[in-house]
């Protein structure tokens, strides 16, 4: 074979080698529809989707946190909402009862008392939901069996010589738990009337009159009231004949002061969950300091005594306690609100870097077809012109 036909040959053989890796990229990139299988094909574009990528794993990552952050909130927006039916409930059956002509048999008071803890223990089950394992609000644990550290005595509020409504009691006088095994009808009210002529207090828990409180210790003098409980006075405190103390024993929260804040986009973060705390006990910047509970416990107290008159002296209260748990409704309903909005801006982020990723990697196919025909032809008189130099008669050859 001459110089002139090898290098022909030569040449024909690379541009055939050329265009079969040519097919060959093709023919991968039309079967996996991608236009970069490795970093070699496009270096910037290979890049360009680990940006892809690594965003996207963030923005994913959030929004999981975000979905399961919603469902909490709408979950807990709904026992809020039914704590807040349960106290209208109370706050009803209060009014019902109290100065009423129904109010005038003490076997009907007595059964409604019933009502009143039913309405107690619904509340506690809506504080102590949880979801997944995890209570709604922050970590409540606030359920039996109690020791003296998770029960707690409400603030003492009076009614001058027993009548009119109720208000807060004169410093000197403070009760508390030192007993919690004595203590086995929760929630528990404790009406506490002055005999100014014996100088005692006639006590009445639960509508169960207890023997006359023993007196121990001078500065404060202790009254032990018997059921785990004790008072003690000191000696700025003078009561006047006829005056009534009350106080109540209830569960004391025992989960976190704090929700976990939900990590939303750029670092930054929204709150979570209002707090048991929060509603049970009134605490924080919206709280009303009313205890819930305090207050259902109040109520079965007085419906318990059959007192028509302390009944309806426990109404203010309750409107108190609702619309406490009314504010934490609207603010958990806020929380909702934002965390949606969040949601969905990360779902709109997903989706984009979604695309923009399939973007960056995904083939033309309709320049893929393009492409192939033309290699196809290409190849086709490549192989042609190759044919004709290997057929090369001798008469060609010697010329």
């Amino acid at each position: 074979m001459r110089v002139t036909q090898t290098m022909m040959y030569t040449s024909g053989a690379v541009a055939m080698q050329s265009q079969q890796q040519d097919l060959q990229k093709i023919q991968e990139n039309t079967t996996t529809g991608k236009r970069i299988s490795r970093p070699s094909d496009d270096p910037t574009g290979s890049f360009r989707d680990i940006l892809f990528s690594a965003d996207l794993s963030g923005v994913q990552s959030l929004q999981k946190t975000t979905d399961t952050a919603s469902q909490r909130l709408n979950l807990a927006d709904t026992q809020v909402g039914q704590m807040f039916e349960r106290l209208l409930d109370a706050k009803d059956l209060a009014l019902q009862m109290g100065n009423s002509e129904t109010a005038g048999n003490p076997d009907i008071l007595k059964a409604q008392g019933e009502s009143a803890k039913a309405i107690y223990q619904d509340i506690l089950k809506n504080v102590n939901l949880e979801t997944d394992g995890t209570p709604i609000f922050s970590g409540s644990r606030t359920r039996s069996p109690y020791d003296a550290q998770h029960l707690q005595t409400t603030s003492i509020t009076m009614r001058t010589n027993g009548k009119g409504t109720l208000a807060p009691a004169p410093t000197g006088i403070k009760a508390s738990v030192v007993n919690s095994q004595s203590i086995t009808d929760l929630p528990m009210s404790v009406k506490m009337s002055y005999q100014a002529a014996t100088g005692d207090f006639k006590v009445d828990v639960n509508g169960v009159e207890l023997p006359p409180p023993k007196q121990t210790g001078t500065s404060p003098t202790v009254l032990d009231l018997g059921n785990g409980l004790q008072v003690s006075v000191d000696d700025s405190f003078k009561p006047a004949k006829g005056d009534v103390y009350y106080f109540e024993v209830v569960p004391q929260y025992q989960g976190g002061v704090a929700d976990r804040p939900v990590k939303v986009l750029n670092g930054q973060s929204l709150p979570g969950n209002v707090t048991g705390k929060e509603l049970l006990e009134g605490t924080g910047p919206i709280g009303r300091n009313v205890n819930v509970l305090g207050a259902i416990a109040a109520l079965r107290g007085a419906l318990l005594r059959a007192d028509p008159d302390e009944i309806h002296a426990q109404v203010d209260r309750l409107q108190e306690a609702g619309a406490q748990v009314s504010d934490l409704q609207a603010v958990t309903g806020v929380r909702v609100t934002l965390i949606d909005a969040v949601s969905k801006t990360l779902s709109t982020d997903s989706e984009a870097l979604s695309t923009a990723k399939a973007t960056n990697t995904e083939a033309d196919v309709l320049g893929l077809i393009s492409e192939l025909t033309q290699k196809s032809q290409n190849m086709q008189v490549l192989t042609a012109t190759e044919r004709q130099i290997l057929n090369t008669s001798l008469l060609d050859f010697i010329r």
